[in-house]
Formats: structure tokens, sequence, C-alpha cells
């Protein structure tokens, strides 16, 4: 998915918010969004939001001398969702599809805003998950390349939902899957790292890489071309891709490799990408 102009004020917004979370004062916040506005005045069509996005906290975290600034963000969403991560399992366990309920909780994780929101508000999100409506046609599409392949490879998206996604894994897991989980290597936003996954528990069920292992900075959606070897070749390899989250949708939408996307809308133009509306439930295949 190319960026467009209307991309811009998100990740001015964007650049604001880490400086603030970095505790910058502000001038600093000001010097922050100059330097980051002067980059964007040779906006780059021709990229993805994440590759853009990328460039655009290299800058930020340059400029307030803060290499995670998100770091307080991520520890609070890991432990709220591992706190009602036993709830998660016993909805599975008593459900009549467990896959289909994992998928549709896995999403759920990524419509949650563990930062901001309080635990009945989380409950309230994953009751309403439970009862949306997913395109059962590529659920059923879904299931089925599950059952023949052998090896799956499962791009993260945030921490704290990393927590639903271990519940997707479990799940698959029973078919007797080989699963290997990707996360970025260095801190970008919000974005799971190896720390998370091991926080989630995640080392102990699956295999956990670092996608980006060759790259100075991450970025929040896996770009095929700044990838690690490992990445490259698994990617050709496996049998199923599952990609959570609108940062891989968009870095990865037009990849000529049939790629699961799971995610929530919440931008206009992924919603216009997608065809949906801000706000649905997406399982998605581009092949």
């Amino acid at each position: 998915m190319r960026a467009c102009l209307d991309c811009i004020p998100c990740f001015l917004s964007q650049s604001l918010e880490a400086s603030r979370l970095a505790l910058c004062d502000e001038y600093k916040q000001l010097e922050v969004l100059k330097k980051v506005m002067t980059f964007l005045m040779d906006f780059p069509l021709d990229k993805t939001p994440p590759e853009i996005s990328r460039e655009v906290h290299r800058i930020v975290r340059e400029t307030i001398g803060s290499r995670d600034p998100y770091k307080e963000v991520k520890r609070k969403s890991n432990e709220m969702a591992k706190n009602i991560f036993p709830d998660l399992k016993r909805i599975v366990e008593d459900s009549k599809d467990p896959l289909l309920t994992s998928v549709k909780l896995t999403i759920a994780g990524n419509a949650i805003d563990f930062g901001t929101m309080r635990r009945f508000d989380v409950n309230d999100v994953i009751e309403g998950a439970l009862n949306r409506d997913i395109d059962i046609k590529t659920f059923q599409k879904f299931k089925e390349d599950l059952n023949r392949g052998e090896k799956i490879l499962y791009l993260a998206d945030n921490a704290g939902e990393i927590f639903f996604d271990r519940i997707l894994i479990e799940e698959i897991s029973k078919l007797r899957k080989h699963v290997t989980y990707v996360v970025k290597t260095n801190p970008i936003i919000n974005d799971a790292t190896l720390e998370d996954a091991k926080v989630a528990g995640i080392d102990k069920i699956s295999e956990v890489i670092a996608g980006d292992e060759n790259q100075r900075y991450s970025a929040p959606g896996f770009i095929i071309n700044s990838v690690s070897d490992d990445f490259m070749r698994r990617f050709r390899e496996f049998d199923v891709i599952i990609a959570k989250g609108q940062g891989n949708y968009e870095a990865l939408s037009e990849v000529d490799r049939r790629v699961y996307f799971l995610l929530l809308i919440k931008c206009p133009l992924v919603a216009r990408d997608l065809k949906g509306s801000v706000g649905d439930y997406v399982i998605r295949v581009n092949l």
C-alpha cells in the first residue's frame, strides 16, 4: 500500500506523541516537528507508510535522545494483557469453534489501546469481538491452508496484543504445526520486540526470531527489501503467513506471496484500500 499526502498529519502526530512520552519540553517538541516537517517536504509517494515512518521515528529518536520513548507504554500494555490472559484462555476453551474464537480475539487485541483503556473497557471490547462478523469464506480458506500446511510464519504487531497472539498460536500448535513468531529487532513505536515476546511466553510455545536484525532502525511493518536473509528465506518457504495489524498490511499488501492479514481498520486510508470501514474486524488474504 503506497503512502499518500493524507498520511502526513499522522506522521506529525506520532512525532509529537513520542516527544511528549519522552517528557521533552515544548522547545524540544517544536524542534522535533521542524525536523520531521523538513523531511516530509520531499514526501516520497513511492514508499509505503511503514518505510516513511521508520525515517520519521529515526529523526525523532535522534533528536530527543531516547532509543525507546514508548518503553513504559509497552510495559503497561503487557502487564494489562497478562492480567486478562487467563480469561482469554477460558473463552477459547468454552467456545464451539476455538480457532474462529482465537482469530476474533487476536483481532480484538489489535483493537485495544492498552496504554489508555481500563480493565472493564477491555472486557467490553472482548465481549463485543466475539459477536463481530468476519469474512467466513476467508476464514475457511485460512483454516484449510492451516490444515494442509506444516510451517506457519506469524508476523507480530504490538506489545500487549501479543498475549492475544499467543491464544491463536496455541490453537494452531494443537494442529501439530511449527509456528515461527517474528518480532522487531529495535524499538519502533509500541511494536513487539524479543523482550516482549518473552514476557508473553511466546518463546515457550513457538520459535521467535527478529525479522529485521540486519537493520539499525526497525519499521512499524515488515518491509521486504529490509528484512534479514533468514526472514526472507522463511517468507518464501513457509506454508502459511499470518500478518497482524495495519502496519504489516501497509507494508505487505502488494507482495507476490499469499498472506493472511488480521487487523482492525483504524485508518480511513486503510479502509479505502480494503474497501471497508473504520472499526471493521478484518481477515483478508491478498492472493
